[in-house]
């Protein structure tokens, strides 16, 4: 079986033409029509357009859907002429600090980075993060229908499998070899298995508290199902993992009975505890815990072991302790360091933010992580703040093995979510007063 991280599908973004101003702009125009009439139309929007990136060039950088999206929701929030006052709530405003944390962290690291462009595009990632978080709190806080976040979860969870598990028979990306047999990894419209994997365990959290706490709908079941075999179909050891407790941990928050939290609390701590052991034994056999001195560098299409990519990022922190190498530094140097025709990443949230932005910036993950969690624990209710807080603590496990953060299509859809469940817990904590429209915690949908 393949133990080495595999690559993502290379983008290459076609120049920015005609066609592509032209899709822009009418996206654009309608993203920000539908948001100033109604703000939780810009988050469905942000939703439903987040897989399918579209990248055009322009100069340096790229455009995609999603930034045009953003850009016109903010336009239609401001049209609006949406009040702030969603941002003197403690939940919102904790949550969007720890993210410029991350930003100011990955900023310093320019001043120390070999390569500048790189660490320059990282602090705009995170700063995008932070208004992407900002801007999803303040438009749900302003117009929390989550009829509309529901049903834009489970259509944009359905598309994505619906293109995914094809690849099984249509051909994938990348594979593992199990059993002397190559099997197809797939990954749909993400950058690769792992990121399937991830996108997934953000998307079904939501799909299964609403229809724990908010009733039954077939549909919603039938991508629960789909959403599931596509994941373990991506064969992320992590994803799988991952998944599991963030499942498990939803059914233990929506748990009425003593008898049923002890059961899915039971059975989260025996996810964690079998992966762990599995780790034990799969890690010590690939030297991942234990070395026995040199070794060959097992070369994988660009990439290296995780064994050889966390070994060269451990020894290039210990060069550099403090301030790291430079944020998106890691990939140019890791080949020189292993002298190997190797460009990836650490494969690692943990060790990334170490190696490249030393400790400072580890200290920020870590904080950013803590209040993921931290803003949600013993406050979890509704839907969408059970599922943040579930899909927070499979990821903040699944980023051991894997950089998911640094895919926008994942990063993103995560401050999504973190946003929406900071605005609900504010209102429902009684900041504001719920619209109508979604009351509907206190009794099942009629739909199905």
């Amino acid at each position: 079986m393949q133990f080495g991280p595999v690559a993502p599908a290379e983008v290459t973004a076609p120049h920015l033409g005609i066609a592509g101003v032209a899709v822009y702009a009418v996206l654009f125009a309608a993203v920000a029509f539908a948001t100033s009439r109604k703000p939780v139309y810009g988050i469905a929007a942000l939703i439903l357009i987040d897989p399918f990136a579209f990248y055009q060039a322009i100069g340096p950088t790229t455009l995609t859907l999603s930034k045009v999206a953003l850009a016109a929701a903010i336009a239609g929030l401001a049209i609006r002429g949406t009040s702030l006052r969603a941002f003197s709530a403690m939940p919102i405003r904790r949550l969007v600090a720890a993210v410029l944390l991350v930003a100011a962290a990955v900023a310093i690291s320019i001043a120390h980075a070999a390569f500048v462009a790189p660490a320059l595009r990282e602090t705009l990632k995170w700063i995008e993060y932070a208004v992407i978080l900002a801007v999803c709190a303040l438009a749900y806080y302003e117009d929390p229908d989550d009829l509309v976040i529901r049903w834009a979860i489970l259509i944009v969870t359905a598309a994505v499998i619906a293109l995914s598990i094809p690849e099984l028979y249509l051909g994938a990306h990348s594979g593992s070899i199990i059993a002397h047999t190559e099997v197809p990894r797939i990954a749909g419209p993400l950058e690769g298995p792992n990121q399937l994997a991830a996108y997934l365990g953000l998307m079904l959290p939501p799909i299964l508290a609403y229809t724990l706490l908010q009733g039954r709908r077939w549909a919603e079941i039938f991508v629960l199902a789909g959403g599931i075999i596509a994941t373990v179909m991506s064969l992320s050891r992590g994803g799988i993992v991952a998944l599991a407790l963030a499942l498990l941990l939803v059914a233990f928050f929506c748990a009425r009975s003593k008898a049923a939290k002890v059961a899915f609390g039971a059975a989260a701590l025996a996810v964690l505890g079998a992966a762990a052991i599995a780790w034990r034994l799969v890690a010590g056999g690939i030297g991942l815990v234990t070395t026995t001195g040199h070794h060959h560098i097992e070369i994988q299409g660009g990439l290296g072991t995780r064994r050889d990519l966390w070994q060269a990022a451990v020894q290039l922190w210990r060069a550099h302790p403090l301030w790291g190498i430079g944020a998106g530094n890691y990939e140019l140097v890791v080949g020189k360091l292993l002298r190997a025709p190797i460009k990836t990443h650490a494969n690692s949230f943990y060790l990334q933010s170490l190696v490249e932005g030393g400790l400072l910036l580890l200290a920020a993950t870590l904080f950013l992580i803590y209040t993921s969690l931290g803003t949600f624990i013993g406050r979890a209710r509704t839907p969408l703040t059970i599922a943040a807080l579930a899909a927070s603590a499979a990821l903040a496990l699944h980023y051991i093995l894997d950089l998911l953060v640094f895919y926008p299509k994942v990063g993103m859809e995560w401050m999504i979510l973190l946003g929406l469940a900071a605005a609900d817990l504010a209102i429902s904590s009684g900041v504001k007063k719920r619209s109508l429209v979604s009351e509907s915690y206190a009794k099942p949908s009629s739909m199905g």
